[in-house]
């Protein structure tokens, strides 16, 4: 966006930069979705996930985008040839990019070769969902206690569930401070992604 419009930035962070195409997107979603129902720990998933009717709906998704040829715009090869024609110096030294260890999904290596170096990278523990976590509770929603215990009954008892990795995210965090205040990224990236590590669900009771 900043090659393509030419606008002015003090700064400019990529979290988890990703440029797959539209048939891939959806092959990475199908991916997720798959993994998601093999996550064990906490309430189970919607039966609407343990069906194999997701599969098929986006078996056929991604078989119909790639015979129709659909395409983001600027298509990812595209998006490269503008970082690599219009990413000038000045914008290379405002930008960061953030990547994951186990993030298999992550194209920041392919950014910074379009960049031709010159972009400063923090490699980061985590995932491609390390910037999601979710954390809620029967405490938090405003409700009678009355009302609170037969919710907790109605959800088997559980009081509270989180998903992510409060941990991960809390480094990510401070990496993205550090960029703000103009301190260098903590370490180099781990461009040899291992991939499919995937935010644990946790539940509690009292």
């Amino acid at each position: 966006y900043m090659a393509a419009t030419g606008q002015e930035f003090d700064g400019v962070g990529f979290v988890a930069y990703n440029n797959f195409g539209f048939s891939k997107t959806i092959g990475m979603a199908k991916e997720f979705a798959s993994q998601l129902r093999e996550t064990q720990g906490g309430p189970s998933t919607s039966s609407f996930l343990n069906s194999e009717v997701l599969d098929q709906v986006f078996s056929f998704a991604e078989t119909a985008v790639g015979a129709l040829g659909v395409e983001f715009t600027p298509s990812p090869s595209d998006t490269d040839k503008i970082i690599s024609m219009k990413f000038s110096d000045e914008m290379k030294s405002k930008t960061r990019l953030f990547c994951f260890d186990e993030d298999g999904l992550d194209c920041s290596e392919s950014f910074a070769t379009s960049a031709s170096g010159g972009v400063q990278v923090s490699g980061l523990p985590g995932n491609h969902l390390t910037p999601v976590y979710l954390k809620f509770g029967i405490e938090d929603v405003d409700l009678p206690p009355e009302a609170k215990e037969i919710a907790a009954e109605a959800i088997g008892g559980y009081q509270g569930a989180s998903f992510g990795d409060e941990p991960t995210l809390d480094s990510l965090v401070n990496e993205v401070c550090d960029f703000v205040v103009g301190r260098p990224p903590s370490r180099p990236a781990n461009w040899n992604k291992t991939g499919g590590g995937m935010p644990s669900i946790e539940a509690s009771r009292k």
